[in-house]
Order: C-alpha cells, then sequence, then structure tokens
C-alpha cells in the first residue's frame, strides 16, 4: 500500500488511498477495515482514516456497523438493479447533451481512450483496461457538461468501477466489452444519438446482468431493459 506523503489535503488523500485498495480488490467484499491498520499502513492518524471513512461511506463503498466496525460493500439483493436504473438515465442524457453541444469533444477523446483500451486488450494488461473502461464511461458523463449529472454518477461511479474490476478479469466478458465500446465511440462519431443510446442501454443491460450472475446469485431477475428514446438522430446537418 502506498503511504500518503503530502501534507497538504490530508484526508482526501487518505479517502483516495483506501478507494483505490476498495476498487482495485486489494480489500474484498465484506471485509473488515481496521482504523489502525489503515493509519499505520498509510503513515497517518486516525483521524484522518476516521474522517476519510465516513466519505467513503457516502460513496457506499463501505459500511459501518456499531460495535463491530467498518466494512468493505457488499451488494445487497435488489441493488444492482437500482444502479442499473440509474446508469440507464444519466448516460444516455449525457450522450444526449455532448452531441447537442458543438464544442463537445466527446468523439474524439473517446477514441482515444477505445484506442487505448484495445492495446491494453492485445497485451493482456488487464488493470489497465479496466480502468479505461471506467474512464470512457467517466468521460460521457463529464460531456454533459450538466454539474448535476456529475453530481448523480459520482454517488456511484466508484462502486461501479469496484464491481468492473470484480467482474472484468473474465476474457469472454472483455471481448464482448471491447467491442460495445467501439461501437459506442463510432455512434458518437457518427453523431447517431438513436445508435449510440440502443447500444449503451444494451451496454450497460448486459454488463448488470453479468454482475448479477456473477456477484449477486440471490437476485432472480435481471434489471428490466428501457426503450431508447425513438428515432432521434444527431447526425451532421440535422
Amino acid at each position: 500500500m502506498k503511504k500518503v506523503i503530502r501534507p497538504g489535503f490530508l484526508v482526501d488523500e487518505v479517502v483516495r488511498a483506501i478507494r483505490e485498495m476498495i476498487v482495485e480488490g486489494q480489500v474484498l467484499p465484506g471485509e473488515r477495515l481496521s482504523e489502525n491498520a489503515l493509519a499505520a499502513d498509510l503513515g497517518v492518524s486516525t483521524t484522518p482514516v476516521r474522517e476519510a471513512i465516513a466519505l467513503l461511506r457516502r460513496e457506499g463503498l463501505v459500511t459501518v456497523q456499531p460495535q463491530s466496525g467498518t466494512y468493505v460493500f457488499e451488494l445487497q439483493p435488489g441493488e444492482l438493479n437500482q444502479l442499473c436504473e440509474l446508469r440507464f438515465a444519466l448516460e444516455p442524457a449525457a450522450v444526449q447533451l455532448a452531441l447537442d453541444n458543438p464544442a463537445s469533444t466527446l468523439a474524439h477523446d473517446l477514441k482515444a481512450i477505445v484506442e487505448k483500451m484495445r492495446l491494453a486488450q492485445d497485451e493482456g494488461r488487464v488493470r489497465d483496461y479496466l480502468s479505461l473502461d471506467t474512464a470512457f464511461h467517466d468521460t460521457i458523463i463529464a460531456a454533459s457538461g450538466n454539474p448535476y449529472i456529475a453530481s448523480a454518477y459520482a454517488l456511484i461511479g466508484a462502486k461501479m468501477a469496484a464491481l468492473r474490476n470484480r467482474l472484468g478479469k473474465d476474457p469472454h466478458h472483455m471481448r464482448k466489452s471491447m467491442r460495445e465500446h467501439v461501437e459506442i465511440a463510432d455512434a458518437i462519431g457518427k453523431r447517431d444519438l438513436a445508435r449510440a443510446t440502443q447500444i449503451l442501454v444494451r451496454h450497460i443491460a448486459r454488463k448488470e446482468g453479468s454482475y448479477w450472475e456473477h456477484l449477486d446469485p440471490r437476485s432472480i431477475s435481471a434489471p428490466d431493459v428501457p426503450e431508447p428514446a425513438s428515432g432521434t438522430s444527431h447526425r451532421s446537418g440535422s
């Protein structure tokens, strides 16, 4: 574990370090986190660790059980469906707002990320691929230019990254994921909102279905997939 060395913004640094541990799977779902052990590992006192845990609790990455301790999050029955529903609402809306903005660089940015994803996949750099997968979706949200969409997504972004890392080492899943990211970026590059939305919704539903199968076996139904908005296209000149 990397020690926190910057004196300024200490709590932010501790939050970042613990979040990275959880997202990258260095600690397991349901594992108990010791404030004293974290403080020793990070080279800080327990005070910033305690404050960091309070912030990570808001992100849903940890749970605090009175008289018991702090634990890495575990998915609750039905939680995947709720995460999926929020992504259905936010990500297609972000794409539409980006395509409505003539100055948006979303198409260029996604193309660059996809090229890096392809290289990481070819070279077997799974961790880099998964990090780029997260960056792809974060970039879509940021391109909306809407701080409320960004704030809403921030509530689940780190948890989604952690789930992505738990599932994404499956080569079959990675191949499908790569193909869908290419298709989404291509549709956005062509300013085809209807096509981009259709693929994005399918991508979210398939990925969440995979999470459902592998991570939440108590759930018995897949998330409902919303119908894409009818027939809207943002092709050049339209």
